[in-house]
This record gives structure tokens, C-alpha cells and sequence, in this order.
């Protein structure tokens, strides 16, 4: 099939690396350059790069429509942007777009980062039709896939792709061999809105342990779940990892403390310091402090001037 392809960072760089060995790339649409680092100088996206290394037709988004470019399908992955109708509809089989969950769950550009925030067990890969609506269109295949209790935005953003790229594969088979029938999606939306700074802060009041836990798994590595230290001028502090207290030990802290929501109670060598939340404790294990190298809670606490009974601040 003669296709186009819709795409800008390396997730999107996989699935046009799997279509050229199927598939004619009749063009390639991509973010523009754009400024960026301390200098400020233009950088193209991984797409484009990609695109120049093996001579694939680059072409403007705009120019789409009035273009002689035979195209059969349109594909989009981790474009960035919305497609107009007379983008999407521009080939003769439609625009598919590749997204990162079961939906209708999880519509909108953070599905997998809201997958972990929320607790999810499940999530998967959906292969669709791009419509009007944000993550409406007819479904043609999907995959779910296991969200295993040690994953977190890198470690699932790997499988999903790995399977996405296999999904994406079929799917265009089956456009080609007109050989599928595209299903209205079932079930409840939820939306999975861009992330922003302040979804990565920590709430040490009104959240469990285990939902900060699956705070700093969805926020890595951008934002990071991070709180605010009652030291040195009140710099942050982004916690990389923290696992939950077994229950006769937090049963115990619980039984032993008087402590409230952030409150520093306990320090085990070698392994970092333990937190009050909401209905329970946190062992805090890996951290990084503001301009500073990610290292060990327990180093950390080795060079803070911080002590046992000293508590992280609600970040307003």
C-alpha cells in the first residue's frame, strides 16, 4: 500500500521503521523544527531525521489536500497534532491512528502515564479510525496487554509499542485485503489529558501509599511525583522510587506514631526513610533533589539536614 505517515519523536520512529520493509511511504508529514537546548537552536524531530536517512518523501501538512501523491492509507503515530477532515480523508482508505490504550478509556494524549496514576491492571493497543471526535473513530483491531506491579511509564511505554508495531502491521494487511469490518467503540470514555508540572505533586494528606506509589510510576520521567522539603529554602524533591511498608510493620508505625501526613518517622540503613500518608506509610528509596543527581534515599538522608520528625510540605 502507498502510505503516509504521520509522526514526530521515536515511538513514532519505530513504526516507520516497521512499514518501509511492507509498505510504499508515499510521504512523510512531521513536526516543523523547532527551537530548543540552552543556545536555542533548531532541531528537526526524530521523524524528520529519519525520513532524510532513508530518502522518504517529506511533505508540508498543509499541502496534503492539493497534492498529486497517490496514497492509499493514511497512518498516524504520536503525531502531536489533530487531523483536519481534509487531511485524514484525504486518502482512499481513511487516516488510522495508533493510540496507547483500550479505548474509549484513556482518550487523549496521556493514556499510559493515566493508566499508572489510576491503579490500572490492564491496558492496551488500539488500531482506529480518525473521525471528528478526539479519539472517537471505528476500531479495526485491539490488544490488551498486562501492567505488571513493577512498570512504569518507560517499562510500559516499551511493551506497548513492541505490540503496537505487530498490531499496526495486521491492521494494514487487513485494509489492503479489504478483509475486516470497523466496530463502533464500547464502553465508558475517560480522557487522559496532557500531563502538567503540577500533577506530579504529592499529596501526602490525601493520598494512600499506594497511590503515590503508581503517582511516581506514571509521572516518570516527566514531571516526577515530587513533594517540598521544610529545609534549605524549600527546595523540591522528586521521589524515583518508594515501595509500601509490609502490614505488621505498618500496622506497627501506625500503632507507635502520633504522625501526620508527611511526617518523616523512621530510617532503615541502607534503604532509605519512611513517610506518613493517608492510611499508611511509604518506604522512600531512590530521590533526586532540585538541580541535583538522582541517588539513594538513604545518601540522600546521610547529607540532608533533616531529621526524624521533620515533614514535607503540602505544595500549594
Amino acid at each position: 500500500m502507498n502510505i503516509i505517515f504521520y509522526g514526530s519523536n521515536e515511538t513514532s520512529v519505530k513504526f516507520l521503521e516497521h512499514l518501509i520493509t511492507k509498505d510504499t511511504i508515499a510521504a512523510v508529514v512531521t513536526r516543523q523544527d523547532k527551537p530548543s537546548g540552552r543556545g536555542l537552536e533548531m532541531h528537526s524531530s526524530p521523524v524528520k531525521d529519519f525520513a532524510r536517512k532513508k530518502k522518504l518523501k517529506l511533505v508540508e501538512l498543509d499541502s496534503l489536500p492539493s497534492s498529486n501523491l497517490d496514497a492509499d492509507l493514511g497512518v498516524a503515530v504520536a503525531y502531536g497534532r489533530i487531523l483536519k477532515k481534509d487531511i485524514y480523508s484525504f486518502p482512499k482508505n481513511g487516516t488510522i491512528n495508533v493510540h496507547f490504550s483500550l479505548l474509549p478509556k484513556y482518550r487523549g494524549a496521556s493514556p499510559m502515564q493515566w493508566a499508572l496514576i489510576n491503579g490500572e491492571k490492564t491496558t492496551g493497543v488500539t488500531i482506529f479510525f480518525i473521525d471528528e471526535g478526539l479519539d472517537t473513530g471505528k476500531v479495526i483491531l485491539q490488544k490488551e496487554v498486562i501492567i505488571e506491579e513493577n512498570d512504569d511509564f518507560i517499562s510500559l511505554q516499551d511493551k506497548l509499542v513492541k505490540e503496537g508495531v505487530i498490531l499496526l502491521g495486521e491492521a494494514v494487511e487487513l485494509i489492503n485485503n479489504k478483509n475486516f469490518v470497523a466496530g463502533e467503540q464500547t464502553g465508558t470514555p475517560t480522557l487522559a489529558p496532557p500531563l502538567k508540572k503540577s500533577d506530579g505533586r504529592i499529596d501526602w494528606t490525601k493520598k494512600t501509599p499506594a497511590e503515590i506509589c503508581n503517582l511516581i510510576k506514571g509521572t516518570t520521567p516527566w514531571p516526577g511525583a515530587y513533594t517540598e522539603m521544610n529545609v534549605e529554602e524549600n527546595k523540591l524533591l522528586k521521589i524515583l522510587k518508594a515501595s509500601l511498608i509490609e502490614p505488621d510493620i505498618d500496622e506497627a508505625y501506625s500503632r507507635d506514631n502520633a504522625s501526620i501526613p508527611g511526617e518523616i518517622v523512621a530510617v532503615i540503613r541502607e534503604k532509605g526513610f519512611v513517610v506518613k500518608c493517608r492510611n499508611g506509610f511509604l518506604l522512600v528509596e531512590n530521590v533526586q533533589r532540585q538541580n541535583k543527581r538522582p541517588s539513594s534515599a538513604w545518601a540522600f538522608w546521610q547529607g540532608a539536614h533533616m531529621k526524624i520528625g521533620d515533614r514535607f510540605s503540602e505544595i500549594s
